[in-house]
């Protein structure tokens, strides 16, 4: 009897041994997969570092822009401007004035300035701060050259227009508004007259024939492009 009781106690401790086995492995199988888990939320192996820094390029494509080529030159942004005067950029330039100002705006009146004088101001025409006439041939017959800076380019287009009409006004298209050339053949002297549409520089040809005005127009007047106006960028 005491036999079989030692038996049977042995049996059920190997079933509690083995029971406990069991329920320990299934604990530490546990532990290590919440652990696993853990690795992964926090930035374990694989998982790009949230501290590291973006590319310029990068960065670029984000913004929407190209990527910067640190080889690429940089624009010019600066020149020289009509008076001589090195600058960071243009607008920084004022407008052109007096006699150096208009050698500057027309380039055909600084070549032709021993054949110049001051002009005095007309009072039947447009206001002008400074005016000169010079007198040049074309085709054999004397021309007359006036170059004015005026004070309002906008009220001189409104006198043209008003005594010449808009049937002989020519537009011509250009930075700032580009430039416009009212052109009066019929009347005596024949008269051409060039402007800008944004600053207050003038030039006319006056001939008693209209191919003469034409000849000097063509031959004689240099005018700055507009966007040279203040000065020349750098190349």
């Amino acid at each position: 009897m005491s036999e079989v009781v030692t038996r049977l106690r042995w049996r059920d401790a190997l079933v509690l041994a083995v029971l406990a086995a069991v329920i320990l492995g299934g604990l530490v199988h546990y532990g290590r997969g919440l652990d696993g888990d853990d690795r992964s939320a926090a930035g374990g192996p694989g998982t790009p570092s949230a501290s590291s820094s973006p590319t310029a390029e990068a960065t670029a494509q984000l913004e929407g822009a190209p990527p910067t080529d640190p080889a690429a030159p940089a624009s010019p942004t600066g020149g020289t401007c009509w008076d001589g005067r090195e600058t960071a950029a243009l607008r920084l330039c004022g407008l052109p004035e007096g006699a150096r100002g208009l050698a500057w705006v027309f380039p055909s009146f600084e070549a032709n300035r021993a054949r110049c004088h001051r002009a005095r101001p007309n009072d039947d025409s447009y206001p002008v701060v400074e005016s000169y006439a010079c007198f040049q041939e074309a085709l054999g017959q004397p021309v007359t050259i006036t170059y004015d800076q005026v004070k309002d380019p906008a009220q001189v287009e409104q006198w043209l227009l008003a005594r010449l009409g808009k049937k002989h006004r020519i537009k011509i298209p250009g930075a700032h508004g580009g430039r416009c050339v009212f052109r009066d053949g019929i009347s005596r002297p024949a008269r051409i007259t060039g402007m800008y549409e944004q600053f207050p520089y003038v030039v006319s040809v006056y001939a008693d024939s209209p191919l003469a005005a034409v000849r000097a127009w063509q031959k004689i007047v240099r005018q700055r492009a507009p966007e040279q106006i203040r000065g020349v960028r750098n190349s």
